[in-house]
């Protein structure tokens, strides 16, 4: 059985396979659990593995893939073992695979996309939302919380955020712990005083990449402070140190600039950063480094960690 959710809002992205997650320890409490990463280096070998494997005890096995698209070689293994394996129709394994790009890029590789989204699997494209959708999501986050709120409030949280669902639920979140009794009023938002900033996500790997330390702790402490959410910022900085990972591996074997930007599909500007900052690493840096942002994500799912606080060790070390 095949789940493929893909979209670029990675905080629904995020809440949808978790709904998935938890039901299936819910409804399987004996099933088995597999995550790969397919950035990784020889992942694709251990999914294979995972598939083929049996149980000692029996149960629906669960494996979450994400990244599949990103290497080619990897994308073709891992068609073929959907295939040969009769996956798609295969009760006893679920394949969840999670990939936070936009159809248009997805489908660069068609046989792939093609194959994930065949009528009898579970497709869900996770889009930013708009109009009725994301006032009935917001309230409904708002309810989650068990804090009345009223319309004007959500619109207002609109106009001052726009869609970002991440944003909006950090500013659902500081608002639900202000106004502990009564109903959230507009000017409660107004009086926390919300401006929205965008993340500059090069200036931050910049840092990391120069071992400025102090530019980098001083980046972060003001972003954590002004109530920017910690996966958030993780997520950005997994995104960056993705991008730069695959810029140094092409740069490596001798392309240019412009060759990048075409077998990446990355806008030039942010191709064009990345070349420039991945200069100051070694491949095994760069791919030591977002081994340990793949590390800090899985502790802080499983509650190993705390998010805040790895992100400025991070940063310092």
């Amino acid at each position: 059985m095949v789940i493929f959710l893909y979209g670029p809002d990675s905080y629904r992205l995020k809440q949808n396979s978790h709904i998935i997650l938890d039901n299936y320890r819910k409804k399987h409490p004996g099933g088995v659990f597999f995550k790969f990463d397919l950035f990784g280096a020889d992942e694709i070998a251990k999914v294979e593995d995972a598939v083929k494997s049996g149980s000692l005890f029996g149960g629906v096995k669960l494996i979450v893939l994400k990244n599949v698209f990103f290497n080619k070689a990897d994308s073709d293994r891992i068609g073929d073992l959907i295939r040969s394996q009769n996956l798609l129709k295969e009760k006893d394994v679920v394949l969840l695979f999670v990939e936070n790009q936009e159809g248009k890029e997805l489908t660069k590789n068609k046989t792939l996309f093609g194959l994930l989204t065949e009528k009898d699997n579970m497709v869900r494209n996770i889009e930013y939302l708009t109009g009725d959708k994301l006032l009935r999501w917001i309230k409904s986050e708002f309810v989650l919380r068990k804090c009345p709120v009223g319309q004007d409030v959500i619109r207002e949280l609109i106009t001052n955020v726009g869609n970002e669902s991440w944003a909006l639920v950090n500013e659902i979140e500081k608002l639900c712990n202000f106004k502990t009794v009564g109903i959230i009023k507009k000017e409660d938002v107004t009086l926390l005083g919300f401006k929205k900033t965008d993340l500059n996500i090069f200036d931050f790997v910049d840092a990391i990449a120069g071992k400025n330390k102090s530019r980098a702790y001083e980046f972060l402490f003001k972003e954590i402070k002004n109530g920017r959410d910690p996966y958030y910022l993780l997520t950005m900085i997994a995104y960056g140190f993705r991008n730069l990972l695959t810029v140094k591996d092409l740069s490596d074997r001798g392309m240019s600039l412009d060759s990048v930007v075409k077998k990446t599909h990355l806008h030039p500007f942010v191709a064009r950063k990345a070349y420039q900052s991945a200069e100051k690493f070694s491949l095994t840096e760069l791919r030591n480094v977002y081994g340990h942002l793949l590390n800090m994500d899985t502790g802080s799912k499983e509650g190993v960690i705390n998010l805040t606080d790895a992100l400025f060790t991070f940063v310092l070390n």
